[in-house]
């Protein structure tokens, strides 16, 4: 059973806390609540559990391999050159899980860093019920927000997952 440890309510009632996933993993946690929704801290901690729960060291592994592969034949994708094993190899060997974002359906959002490739942008990995990824996304960290609508067009790159 996953254990969620230093948890905490913000001002908005939203859930925060941290957790030890398979593979020593310890990922921040946030139970992201929809606009006007209110549900008790009881309730989103156990809708965080059962949506965590089911993650396994393999999963993950698989998962961040799946991440590696989609964004950089996403960087190539009708350019010139192709991907070399040296691109994925490096992509690999940054990404790291940072956290989850738990919704109150239990849609489960995986978020991970880059920092040399991906400098000020978050990688969101949302999964179906099979653990499957259903929306891969790149956007411009909070603090990093962008001026302009069209840097932000630009900075956002979603891969859909057609396979």
């Amino acid at each position: 059973m996953i254990e969620l440890t230093d948890i905490d309510l913000d001002e908005d009632g939203e859930l925060s806390a941290v957790v030890s996933l398979p593979g020593d993993r310890q990922v921040a946690v946030l139970f992201a609540l929809d606009e006007g929704e209110e549900l008790e801290s009881a309730v989103m901690l156990a809708t965080a559990q059962r949506a965590l729960t089911p993650l396994t060291a393999e999963q993950l592994d698989r998962l961040e391999q799946e991440i590696v592969r989609e964004l950089v034949d996403s960087e190539f994708e009708g350019g010139e050159q192709e991907a070399t094993d040296d691109d994925y190899t490096e992509l690999a060997d940054e990404l790291e899980l940072q956290g989850a974002i738990v919704s109150s359906d239990a849609t489960l959002v995986l978020v991970y860093e880059a920092p040399t490739q991906y400098t000020g942008l978050v990688i969101y990995a949302q999964l179906d019920e099979d653990l499957e990824i259903e929306v891969l996304s790149v956007a411009a960290t909070d603090e990093d927000e962008l001026d302009d609508a069209d840097d932000a067009a630009d900075a956002e790159e979603e891969v859909e997952q057609g396979d």
